[in-house]
C-alpha cells in the first residue's frame, strides 16, 4: 500500500530534475538490461537469445554478451512483449515494456538454470516429466503453487500514467518460509513535451512476521540503478549500484518494521476492525530506511469492480515522509487491496485495481511539468537579477515549512501562511576568498557519496585538469562552474538522478546532472560544496530546478546548468544545504509543500 508513496516522490523529483532543458525530439527508443540466473549470485548469462515482439508480431532481436548484456536500438513508438531463449534455461516469456521516442528502458531478466535430470526430461522424455515434477523444487521461481497476481492502472490527475503487476508466491529463504512479492512499475509522462519512461522491477522476500528478509530493486531511474538489501538482526545491510559504481550502508531497523508492499494489507487480514488504529514502521524502498506509519480503519464502503458491487473497508495511512503523506485505501475481507488514493497538493494519485488487458492498455499524455509550474502574477521577473522581492503564500501547510531562510534569502511573516520574500545576491571578491586547500572549514562537504563520487579517480583528474593549479577558491570555482555549463552539451531531461561518474562519461542531463558533477569536481579540487533545490524563473513560469552552493569563506549558490557563476535572484531555494545520502529523494521535501500550493506575487 505504501507503494503509492514512491509515485509522488518519483513525481517530486522529475519536477526538479528537468531543469527546464528543453529536449530535441527524437523517433525511437532503446531497451536494454542484464540478464542473470536465479541464483543468489545473480550469474549473467551469455548468449541468451532476446525476441522483443510489438504489437503487431513485428519481431526485433537481440543476444547477451559476456556480461549478459543486451541492448536494441531504433524501436518504434509503441508496445512491445519481450521473451528469452537459452538452451539449458527455462523460457521466458512476454515480459511488457513501453518504449517512447527518445527513450532508453532498462528491463532486467532472469532465468532458471534447468537441473541435468530436467534438460534429459526435455530432450527424451518429456511426456514423463511430469512424474518428476518436484526435481527444481529448490528453486526460487519454480513454485508449486500459481502466484496470486493482480494488475493496477496508475492515474495522475485523472490521466491514465502506467500500470503496476503485482505477484505473491511462497518460497524459502536461508531455511525460512517466506513470501515472495514480486512488482512491476511502467509509468510514461511527459516532461516539456519530453517522453520520459520509468520501469522499475521489486523483489521482496517477507517473513511471517511481515517484516522484509531480503529485496531487489533495479530501475532505469538513473541510468541502471540496483539496489539489494538484506535486514538481519535489526540492520539493514544496503548494496546501491549506480552505472557500475557501488556504495554501501547500514541502517537501523525498528522491530515493528513491516513490507512496505503488502505489511498493511497483511495486518488487516490478520484482524483489524473498524475503529482500530495502529502504529509501526515500513521499510521505504526509496528512502532506504524505515517510515513511521499511523494507521485507522476508518469503515465500510461499496465499491464497483469489474461492474460488480464489492464490499470493502476503508483503511486511513499517513506516513511520516515528505512532510507527511497521507493515503485513503480500500481493501476487501481478505487483504486484497482495490484502491489507493492520495488526494495530496491537486495531484491525485490513485491505484485502482484491474485485469491485465486494461492495465496494459493505452496510456494518456500528461505534462507533469507544465502540470506542476507555478505562474506568478505581478512584475515580470528581470533576467540575472540582483534583487527579487515578492508576497508569497502557502494555500495549506506553514509558509516557513516550505521556504528557506538563509544568508541571502530571508522571509517576513504576514501570517503562518504568507510573507513578503526578499533575496539578495551576494558580491564575491576573489581576494577576500581563501585559498585551497581549504583548513577546518565544512570539511563534511568535502566526502564522497553514491550519486556524487568525489574521491573517483576520474573525477579528480579532470578537476586538477580544469583548474591548471589556481589555488584561490572562488576562482577555482568558477572556472568548474563554467566547465560543467560549456561540456554538457547535451541538455536533454533525465527524469532521474544521474551519478557525477555517468554525466563525466556522457556530458548530457538536465539541471540535477549539471548539479552533481559541478559538486564532484568541487569536492575532488577540496571546495566545499552541496545541493540546493527549489524553484527558479525561466520563460513564463517558475519550476523546480537544482543548483549548488560552495563554501569559498562563505556559501555562495552557482547555476551552472544556467552558465551563472553566482546563480540569480530568481532561485527560490525550498531545501537542500544538508549533507546528501545514498538517494537524494529528501531534496523533494520542499517540492511536495508547495505542488500546486505556492502563489507568488512578484513586487520587484
Amino acid at each position: 500500500m505504501a507503494r503509492l508513496s514512491f509515485l509522488l516522490t518519483f513525481i517530486a523529483c522529475v519536477g526538479m530534475s528537468v531543469g527546464i532543458v528543453f529536449a530535441e525530439n527524437i523517433n525511437g527508443g532503446t531497451v536494454r538490461g542484464q540478464i542473470t540466473d536465479t541464483s543468489n549470485t545473480q550469474n549473467p548469462i551469455e548468449g541468451v537469445e532476446v525476441k522483443i515482439v510489438d504489437v503487431e508480431g513485428t519481431e526485433f532481436t537481440a543476444t547477451s554478451d559476456a556480461n549478459g548484456a543486451y541492448k536494441r536500438s531504433d524501436l518504434p513508438a509503441g508496445r512491445y512483449l519481450i521473451s528469452i531463449y537459452k538452451e539449458g534455461y527455462g523460457d521466458r516469456l512476454g515480459k511488457p515494456v513501453t518504449v517512447v521516442n527518445g527513450g532508453d528502458h532498462f528491463v532486467p531478466l532472469k532465468m532458471t538454470k534447468k537441473s541435468g535430470l530436467a534438460n534429459f526430461l526435455q530432450k527424451f522424455g518429456a511426456g514423463q516429466q511430469d512424474t518428476f515434477k518436484d526435481v527444481d523444487k529448490d528453486l526460487p521461481e519454480n513454485m508449486a503453487e500459481k502466484p496470486n497476481e493482480h494488475w493496477y492502472n496508475l492515474t495522475l490527475m485523472n490521466t491514465k500514467i502506467g500500470y503496476m503487476y503485482m505477484t505473491t508466491e511462497k518460497t524459502e529463504y536461508q531455511g525460512e518460509e517466506v513470501d515472495r512479492h514480486k512488482i512491476d512499475i511502467v509509468m510514461n509522462f511527459k516532461a516539456l513535451g519530453s517522453d520520459i519512461t520509468l520501469e522499475i522491477t521489486r523483489v521482496e522476500y517477507t517473513g511471517s512476521d511481515l517484516m522484509p528478509r531480503y529485496f531487489l530493486s533495479t530501475s532505469n531511474e538513473s541510468g541502471l540503478k540496483q539496489v539489494e538489501g538484506r535486514i538481519v538482526d535489526g540492520v539493514a545491510y544496503i548494496k546501491t549500484t549506480l552505472n557500475g559504481e557501488r556504495t554501501e550502508s547500514e541502517i537501523p531497523v525498528p522491530a515493528d518494521t513491516i513490507s512496505e508492499h503488502v505489511g498493511v494489507e497483511s495486518l488487516f487480514k490478520r484482524g483489524l476492525k473498524i475503529g482500530e488504529k495502529r502504529n509501526f514502521h515500513v521499510f521505504s524502498f526509496d528512502l532506504l530506511k524505515p517510515v513511521k506509519v499511523e494507521l485507522e480503519v476508518e469503515g465500510q464502503e461499496t465499491l464497483t469492480y469489474q461492474s460488480k458491487e464489492k464490499q470493502v473497508y476503508v483503511l486511513h495511512q499517513k506516513l511520516d515522509m515528505m512532510n507527511g503523506i497521507t493515503m485513503k485505501v480500500w481493501l476487501d475481507a481478505d487483504g486484497v487491496n482495490y484502491k489507493t488514493e492520495t488526494p495530496m497538493m491537486g495531484l491525485s494519485m490513485i491505484t485502482t485495481k484491474t485485469d491485465k488487458a486494461n492495465a496494459l492498455g493505452g496510456i494518456e499524455e500528461v505534462d507533469i511539468v507544465l502540470k506542476t509550474r507555478i505562474l506568478p502574477s505581478g512584475k515580470h521577473p528581470t533576467p540575472n537579477a540582483k534583487n527579487f522581492e515578492a508576497d508569497v503564500k502557502l494555500i495549506t501547510g506553514n509558509i516557513t515549512d516550505a521556504i528557506m531562510s538563509t544568508s541571502q534569502q530571508k522571509l517576513a511573516l504576514n501570517s503562518g501562511q504568507s510573507g513578503r520574500l526578499s533575496i539578495q545576491v551576494p558580491t564575491v571578491a576573489a581576494e577576500d576568498c581563501p585559498d585551497l586547500p581549504m583548513q577546518d572549514a565544512e570539511g563534511e562537504f568535502l566526502g564522497a557519496s553514491a550519486y556524487i563520487q568525489a574521491d573517483a579517480p576520474a573525477i579528480r583528474a579532470k578537476a586538477e585538469e580544469i583548474l591548471e593549479g589556481e589555488v584561490n577558491s572562488w576562482r577555482a570555482a568558477k572556472k568548474l562552474c563554467e566547465w560543467v555549463h560549456t561540456s554538457i552539451t547535451d541538455k536533454k531531461m533525465s527524469g532521474g538522478f544521474g551519478s557525477s561518474l555517468t554525466v563525466l562519461k556522457t556530458l548530457s542531463g538536465d539541471c540535477t546532472e549539471h548539479t552533481v558533477l559541478f559538486i564532484a569536481l568541487a569536492r575532488a579540487a577540496g571546495i566545499p560544496a552541496r545541493i540546493c533545490s527549489g524553484i527558479a524563473f525561466a520563460k513564463d513560469a517558475f519550476y523546480y530546478h537544482f543548483w549548488p552552493e560552495v563554501y569559498v569563506g562563505r556559501w555562495v549558490q552557482m547555476d551552472p546548468t544556467w552558465g551563472q557563476n553566482i546563480a540569480d535572484a530568481n532561485h527560490i531555494q525550498l531545501g537542500g544545504s544538508t549533507l546528501e545520502p545514498d538517494n537524494l529523494i529528501g531534496f523533494a521535501e520542499g517540492v511536495f509543500r508547495t505542488l500546486n500550493q505556492l502563489e507568488i506575487a512578484i513586487v520587484e
